[in-house]
């Protein structure tokens, strides 16, 4: 049974996640202007590009690395509602959210799905 939460409960978990992400990398991503949203579910355009009830959060930006030039914003978007739907409990979500944030920071920062299945980044 999904596991809901109000969306500035999970706005607050979120942050406490990014809290988490080392702070020389943190700045980096400060530095760049990065932009972390949350949005309840995926948008037309979001399913338009393979977004769909599975994805949990996605990186908009270069696929090189965080050193490419990109159209800004670049942008870390995680799905409330997809990633509430994978979870049974409170712990769950938290867990769930710091996998998801880790995991699109790695995206960010140039790593491919490849290289993250070979780290403790996956989800």
């Amino acid at each position: 049974m999904p596991y809901h939460v109000s969306s500035e409960e999970f706005e607050h978990i979120a942050a406490a996640a990014l809290d988490r992400v080392p702070a020389p990398l943190r700045e980096r991503m400060d530095a760049d202007n990065l932009l972390i949203t949350i949005q309840p579910g995926a948008t037309v355009h979001d399913r338009a590009n393979d977004i769909d009830e599975h994805v949990l959060g996605f990186y908009e930006g270069s696929e090189d690395s965080v050193f490419s030039a990109y159209t800004y914003p670049k942008r870390i978007v995680l799905l409330q509602g997809n990633i509430e739907h994978w979870c049974a409990s409170y712990d769950e979500l938290v867990e769930q959210v710091h996998d998801t944030v880790l995991h699109e920071v790695a995206h960010y920062f140039g790593l491919s799905h490849a290289d993250i299945d070979q780290t403790r980044l996956r989800h």
